[in-house]
């Protein structure tokens, strides 16, 4: 049973009353999945407000059920809620499974096989240098060329180990979603307008690097990739937090959420995912990219 199975069976149990369902995979925010509103905000702290409340509990996972009166069974109506949250915690649980032995293999991949560019590179230039092949001219030029590349070779260190930070168990700290979005699309100089959520301020929960260190990346990425010109940048509510969906409207095609296919935005993704977001990337038909990153609630301001 999912969430409209469910709601369709618990509708006759409360007479035409308003009704709604949320779930916090970590048992913290009490996220709208289903139905309603009855709860004013998206992400409410639990238990939510309502006049009526049930809660089920699978593991550290909790769902409630809100309405705006007692159904007519209360015991079936609690039957119901905890068959859903169960069922809907291993399904989420085993995406997220998934999801995360993708974008470690992704990770490693792309990490290692750019290290050993790095290292073959540098090796070669040690050995021409060693076996006098260079000119001088050329022997000029090799310390800012060694320094390029290890440069570069750091940053992608970094990426990585902020990636890694976010798969800690370490508890996340609440983030607020629209002030650091916009302050890195300021600071990476994309004159782009973010609109503000209409009756909540949104807080998101990245452990490690944080929902900072996704928007500096996608914030780069729309200032300087011409795959996002002309993009916009719109947030909306989603059953497993808040979608961020950056780009153009149009037809695309599904796209890899790899390194290789995305660049370095990648990592931003990664690190959604990490958090137990998601990631979703499409090609447009003029080579265009939109993307959406999922990032988990924490409860609104």
């Amino acid at each position: 049973m999912d969430f409209s199975e469910a709601a369709a069976a618990l509708a006759p149990l409360f007479g035409g009353a308003a009704l709604e369902l949320r779930y916090a995979l970590d048992g913290g925010a009490a996220v709208r999945v289903l139905c309603g509103p009855v709860a004013q905000r998206h992400a409410e702290a639990a238990p939510p407000p309502a006049p009526w409340v049930a809660q089920a509990r699978c593991g550290n996972a909790a769902g409630w059920l809100l309405a705006g009166a007692p159904p007519s069974d209360p015991e079936r109506a609690g039957a119901l809620l905890e068959r859903v949250v169960e069922r809907h915690s291993a399904v989420r649980l085993q995406r997220l499974a998934a999801q995360r032995a993708a974008l470690e293999a992704d990770l490693l991949e792309r990490l290692t096989h750019d290290l050993r560019t790095d290292v073959s590179t540098l090796q070669t230039v040690a050995e021409g240098a060693a076996a006098g092949v260079f000119d001088a001219a050329e022997l000029g030029e090799l310390p800012a060329e060694i320094a390029a590349v290890g440069a570069a070779a750091q940053r992608r260190l970094s990426a990585a180990r902020e990636v890694m930070t976010a798969l800690a168990a370490a508890p996340a700290t609440p983030e607020p979603l629209l002030e650091t979005l916009r302050a890195e699309l300021e600071a990476a100089g994309a004159e782009i307008r973010v609109a503000d959520v209409e009756g909540e301020l949104p807080q998101v929960l990245v452990p490690g690097a944080g929902w900072s260190a996704c928007t500096r990346l996608l914030a780069e990425a729309l200032g300087s990739d011409d795959r996002f010109a002309g993009a916009t940048v719109e947030i909306a509510p989603h059953p497993d937090g808040w979608n961020v969906c950056a780009g153009r409207a149009g037809p695309g095609q599904p796209q890899p959420w790899t390194g290789r296919a995305i660049g370095a935005l990648a990592g931003a993704g990664h690190t959604a995912a990490a958090a137990g977001g998601s990631a979703h990337a499409e090609r447009l038909a003029d080579g265009g990219l939109r993307v959406v990153l999922t990032v988990p609630a924490a409860v609104s301001a």
